[in-house]
């Protein structure tokens, strides 16, 4: 049976050994170029959309309240 000091052991090399692979990855992808576009736009809003885009976020993000603090326990 094993320790806890040797499934340690066990997990830093299992850990090490998936470091250890090489991915390639590609200079753009759909999401990149998406991401790309969407700065674009965004970089366009004037200070007014800006507030209003995120206030509707916000208020998509925490239920319709658009408040942090209206979300979770409340204590």
């Amino acid at each position: 049976m094993d320790t806890l000091v040797n499934l340690w052991e066990n997990n830093l090399v299992n850990m090490s050994n998936k470091a250890a692979k090489n991915f390639v990855y590609p200079d753009s992808t759909a999401g990149s170029k998406a991401a790309k576009r969407l700065r674009t736009e965004a970089n366009k809003l004037s200070e007014r959309e800006r507030e209003s885009l995120f206030k509707r976020g916000m208020q998509i993000i925490y239920g319709g309240t658009g408040k942090k603090e209206a979300v979770g326990a409340r204590h």
